[in-house]
């Protein structure tokens, strides 16, 4: 049997409810910046490349080998859909919430080649209502920043400026804030090494 709450009691609870569920969430708004060094062509084909996930994962410490689950590239967009695995271990109050096992997610990405942007959507496979992420992706040449660059423009020729912008929401009970900065973290430092790897991929291939 199910004891009821009376109205009063329930808006009684409301703000402590609320201030509960603000202490549980951490939110960012990002924009991070890599300058990858293979032109624009050269990344957008690499990204429908099942090797480079592979080659990706050799590179990095915090994710298990990328698994590209689809990608195509129809009606003037390129969509994909990569599925990533935590490569670690966690400590402190996370360990007793977090199962180690079940943190892995697919990023979903769609890109528009005429406009050179698209989105980013984060999607776990456990824990949906603990994490949130979407964002935008730009990605300019050398060729693009030339424009405004006058003489200058030869220096980034060759070159692509990723420019990922987003939200990032963690709920997490106890432990939301150093959670957050720990997955902003790794994320930052993936996006480094995944330019250097798309680099140096795309010079192998050439």
């Amino acid at each position: 049997m199910h004891a009821r709450l009376k109205t009063g009691v329930w808006l009684s609870l409301a703000p402590t409810l609320a201030a509960r569920a603000d202490k549980w969430r951490a939110t960012v708004e990002f924009t991070v910046t890599q300058t990858i060094a293979a032109p624009r062509e050269h990344v957008l084909e690499v990204l429908v490349d099942p090797g480079y996930y592979r080659y990706l994962g050799a590179q990095s410490t915090t994710v298990q080998a990328p698994e590209l689950l689809s990608a195509s590239d129809e009606g003037g967009t390129i969509s994909t859909r990569v599925r990533y695995a935590f490569n670690g271990t966690l400590s402190g109050p996370a360990a007793l919430v977090v199962d180690v096992d079940k943190l892995t997610w697919v990023i979903e990405t769609n890109f528009d080649p005429t406009t050179h942007t698209g989105t980013v959507v984060v999607v776990p496979d456990h824990y949906e209502g603990m994490l949130r992420c979407q964002g935008t992706l730009t990605l300019d040449s050398g060729d693009d920043a030339g424009d405004d660059a006058g003489d200058d423009a030869g220096d980034d020729a060759g070159v692509t400026v990723e420019t990922v912008s987003g939200r990032l929401e963690v709920r997490v009970p106890l432990v939301s804030r150093s959670a957050e900065q720990a997955i902003f973290g790794g994320f930052r430092r993936h996006l480094e090494v995944e330019a250097a790897a798309m680099a140096d991929y795309c010079s192998r291939i050439r």
